[in-house]
C-alpha cells in the first residue's frame, strides 16, 4: 500500500472506529449499561492500536473521549471510559510484559484501582453519594467497599475475557482485514 493510500486507509480507519465507539456509548443512557459499554468502547478503540498502531490507538482514544463528554449525557460512563476503560486494553499488555506475572497482575490491579478512586472522587463531587450508591441502602457503610469489591471482582474477568477477545481479533478479524485491504 502506498504512503498516501496508508495514511488515507489509517485516518478513515481511526474515523470510523471513534465514530463506533461514540455510538456504543450512546446506549450508556440505560443504567445498567454505564459500566457494560465504556468497557466495549474501549476495545473497539483497541483495534486501531492493533491495526495501525499504540500512538495512533492513544490519539483516538483520546479524540473519542473528547467526543463522549461532548455528546454523551452520562457522566458516570464518561469518566470511567476517561479514566479506564478507553485506554486499557492499548496498555493491558504493556503492563503483562512486567515479570514475574504476579507483579504484572498487581500492576493491572493499581492501575484499575487508581482509575476507580479517581473517577469515584470526581462523581462524588459533582454528584452526591446516595445519587451514586442508589440501589445499596440496606448494605449501609459498608456499600462503597462492597461496591469497589465487586468491581475489582468485575475487573478480573475483564482482563481475563481481553485476552479471549485479542486472540480472537488476531486470528480471525485480522487476516480478513489485511486481505480485503491487500486486494485494493
Amino acid at each position: 500500500m502506498a504512503k498516501n493510500d496508508r495514511l488515507s486507509f489509517n485516518i478513515a480507519y481511526c474515523g470510523i472506529v471513534i465514530a463506533l465507539s461514540t455510538i456504543i456509548m450512546l446506549a450508556a443512557l440505560i443504567p445498567s449499561m454505564t459500566y457494560v459499554l465504556p468497557a466495549f468502547s474501549g476495545i473497539c478503540i483497541w483495534t486501531i492500536s492493533e491495526q495501525i498502531n499504540k500512538k495512533w490507538g492513544l490519539l483516538s482514544y483520546i479524540a473519542s473521549a473528547m467526543l463522549c463528554f461532548i455528546l454523551i449525557p452520562e457522566i458516570e460512563a464518561d469518566l470511567y471510559y476517561l479514566f479506564f476503560f478507553g485506554y486499557y486494553p492499548i496498555i493491558k499488555e504493556y503492563v503483562e510484559k512486567i515479570r514475574p506475572k504476579f507483579l504484572a497482575f498487581i500492576a493491572k490491579l493499581a492501575i484499575f484501582n487508581i482509575a476507580v478512586v479517581i473517577a469515584f472522587l470526581i462523581l462524588s463531587n459533582i454528584m452526591n453519594l446516595e445519587q451514586i450508591l442508589e440501589g445499596l441502602e440496606s448494605f449501609g457503610d459498608l456499600a462503597v467497599y462492597i461496591l469497589w469489591g465487586a468491581a475489582n471482582i468485575a475487573f478480573v474477568f475483564y482482563d481475563f475475557a481481553l485476552k479471549y477477545i485479542f486472540y480472537a481479533f488476531r486470528k480471525w478479524i485480522k487476516p480478513k482485514m489485511n486481505k480485503k485491504l491487500k486486494k485494493n
